[in-house]
């Protein structure tokens, strides 16, 4: 376990009190967004589920008011915390995943990717679509784009969204899930295949 509840709402006021002194010293900016957020992420280990797990989503109602108890605390206002939120989400992200395993990241329904690699991830795959357009007639780059759309499409869906389904709509999403897998693998293997009989 982390240090003590008291020790790192302590921490955060004291990040959250110099952050409001710092200026338009970037450098300084981003170290206190990071201290607020390890004390932010930290935090969750001493609020539990319903399950009695740690709120590693940070999504219960006693972590949140503690939160809000400390911004306050702070002399931050609801309107002045927003923007702060906002700008640590990036450093929560991180923090959350490098605190937990990423099965653990998984199950609780987080890409297991943080945000810094999703960009990277998203960039790619936007690199992916321009040079599909850019490609030589012969190419076909109404393929390549639409292979980036799908996927563009399919990443915003994330895992929990789909756990959350029921009944009739859970299984129709299984169905489509099935269907899709089998011609993905269908249009990879020949995708490889054009690469070994060239």
């Amino acid at each position: 376990m982390t240090a003590s509840k008291d020790q790192l709402g302590a921490d955060l006021v004291k990040a959250l009190r110099a952050l409001k002194r710092v200026g338009d010293n970037r450098e300084r900016r981003t170290e206190l967004y990071r201290a607020i957020a390890n004390a932010s992420v930290d935090l969750r280990e001493h609020f539990l589920t319903e399950n009695g797990e740690p709120d590693w989503a940070g999504k219960s109602w006693g972590y949140r008011e503690y939160l809000r108890e400390r911004y306050s605390e702070a002399g931050y206002t609801r309107d002045e915390a927003r923007p702060v939120q906002s700008s640590v989400r990036y450093h929560v992200s991180i923090r959350v995943r490098e605190r937990l395993t990423p099965e653990e990241v998984e199950d609780l329904g987080l890409r297991a990717e943080n945000i810094t690699e999703r960009v990277r991830g998203d960039r790619a795959t936007r690199s992916a679509l321009f040079s599909s357009l850019t490609a030589a007639p012969d190419d076909n780059p109404d393929i390549g784009r639409a292979l980036a759309g799908a996927f563009v499409v399919l990443q915003r869906i994330s895992p929990r969204d789909v756990a959350g389904l029921q009944g009739q709509a859970r299984a129709q999403a299984r169905t489509v899930l099935a269907r899709l897998l089998k011609h993905a693998e269908k249009l990879h293997d020949a995708a490889a295949d054009a690469d070994v009989t060239k």
